[in-house]
C-alpha cells in the first residue's frame, strides 16, 4: 500500500499557434510512503526504483518505506538503494513462520518511537523551504 502527500495542479495548456486549449491535472508528490508487512531485498529493490523514477520527476520529494518487520541480512549494503528511509515498527526481524507460533516467541510492539520519528520526519520536509540556492548555502560551505 502506498500512500501519496502531494498537491493536484490545475492547468490549462495551449501550444502557441493553436486554438485548443487543454486542461490537465499535475499531480505533485512531495512524500511517498510505501507500507509493507515486512521488508527483504527484493522488496526494497523494487521500492528503489520506485523511488529513483519519483525523484527523477520532483527532486524534492521524499521516498520512504514503513515496514512492520525486517528482513534483511546484514549484507545488504543499505546506503545503494533510492529511498531516504526506512522505519522498522517492531523493531524486530521477521522470523520464520514456523517460530511466530511457537510458545515462547515473543512478538515486539509497534514502537511509539518509531511512529513519532516518521511523524517528525514527515512534518520537518513538509515545512521546510526546498530551495536549492547556491547562495543561500554558500555561507555553511555545505551545499548539498
Amino acid at each position: 500500500m502506498i500512500f501519496v502527500i502531494g498537491v493536484n495542479i490545475n492547468t490549462d495548456m495551449k501550444c502557441e499557434g493553436s486554438k485548443n486549449k487543454q486542461t490537465e491535472i499535475l499531480q505533485v508528490p512531495a512524500i511517498v510512503i510505501e507500507c509493507k508487512t515486512y521488508l527483504d531485498k527484493t522488496m526494497l529493490e523494487g521500492s528503489s526504483v520506485a523511488g529513483y523514477q519519483l525523484l527523477s520527476r520532483n527532486p524534492n520529494a521524499m521516498y520512504v518505506v514503513v515496514a512492520e518487520w525486517l528482513k534483511l541480512t546484514d549484507k545488504v549494503n543499505l546506503k545503494k538503494y533510492r529511498v531516504d528511509q526506512i522505519f522498522v515498527l517492531r523493531k524486530q526481524k521477521n522470523t520464520d513462520r514456523e517460530f511466530r507460533y511457537d510458545e515462547g516467541y515473543v512478538k515486539n510492539p509497534i514502537y511509539p518511537d518509531v511512529v513519532e520519528a516518521l511523524f517528525e520526519m514527515v512534518r520537518e520536509h513538509l515545512t521546510t523551504t526546498w530551495d536549492g540556492a547556491v547562495q543561500d548555502k554558500l555561507e555553511t560551505g555545505l551545499l548539498i
